[in-house]
């Protein structure tokens, strides 16, 4: 199987789609506010995933899923604007069941496991497991932060990184093409929003991907808070083991790993957001 090239995830971005978009009153607060949790309406999947978990856990996976439902439907709530005590119940329910993080996690792993080229996940779990990568997330996972990011942010000019540590923890994060990801989810969920949004309001406007200079500017800014949030988080992280990491993240697999990553994930939202339409225009 070939590598995914480079390319790949900003074309997906500029993909053109058939979902849609609008504007109108908005839902008051309330309404957004009392959304209940996802709970047990969660659909369930038996497809053993096992050889892949501990790479989705490295990528914080659950950080990306656990939360996702709720926040789309505030999102497509918001969107829409007048929905219906109805509407929003309907919605709620199909988005419950659809994005449920459970299922999510199963989407994700799934598409991996089978883009995966032979021995591919095993390389990647042992380089987690043993190289700086692993000893990063250890001594991260542990570490906190003495002030907020924002609090950070507020003097970052006062005391400054050195324009070395910048230029190493920035080549990190673009390794782990976390500025890319940033962006991606946003579009896919925009896009699966905008598609919602259609099944609920047939007369909504066709979602617009973002496209050159705009995608260009959105994109140094997603990657410039990428490297300003990695550099926060791994203030004590050595030098060498960051710069050893991202050895291990630029190699053939480590491209691989984070790529397929990360448009499986934006493939899972696509495809619940499309769950979520179908059900609602029954």
């Amino acid at each position: 199987m070939m590598k995914i090239a480079p390319s790949r995830l900003l074309l997906l971005l500029a993909m053109t789609t058939s979902a849609c978009s609008g504007s109108g009153h908005r839902v008051s607060p309330e309404a957004l506010e009392s959304l209940p949790e996802e709970n047990s309406l969660a659909r369930t999947d038996a497809t053993t995933t096992q050889p892949i978990d501990h790479l989705l856990d490295h990528l914080h996976i659950e950080s990306i899923v656990r939360p996702r439902g709720q926040a789309f439907t505030r999102q497509v709530a918001l969107m829409v604007g007048d929905l219906s005590d109805n509407e929003l119940e309907r919605l709620v329910l199909a988005v419950l069941v659809e994005f449920d993080p459970d299922s999510m996690r199963e989407d994700v792993a799934r598409f991996m496991l089978k883009e995966a080229p032979q021995g591919y996940v095993a390389r990647i779990a042992k380089w987690l497991r043993d190289g700086a990568s692993a000893t990063i997330d250890r001594q991260a996972s542990s570490y906190r932060p003495p002030v907020p990011l924002e609090d950070w942010l507020a003097t970052y000019t006062d005391k400054p990184p050195t324009e070395d540590r910048i230029r190493l923890v920035a080549n990190w994060s673009e390794a782990r093409q976390e500025g890319v990801f940033f962006l991606l989810l946003e579009q896919a969920l925009d896009e699966a929003a905008h598609q919602v949004s259609k099944a609920l309001r047939s007369q909504r406007t066709l979602f617009e991907p973002l496209r050159g200079e705009a995608l260009s500017a959105r994109l140094r800014q997603s990657s410039t808070t990428a490297t300003l949030t990695a550099l926060h988080a791994h203030e004590p992280i050595p030098d060498e083991l960051i710069a050893n990491s991202t050895l291990e993240y630029e190699s053939e697999v480590g491209q691989w790993y984070v790529e397929t990553y990360q448009i499986a994930v934006a493939e899972a939202v696509r495809a619940a957001g499309s769950r979520v339409a179908h059900t609602l225009s029954r």
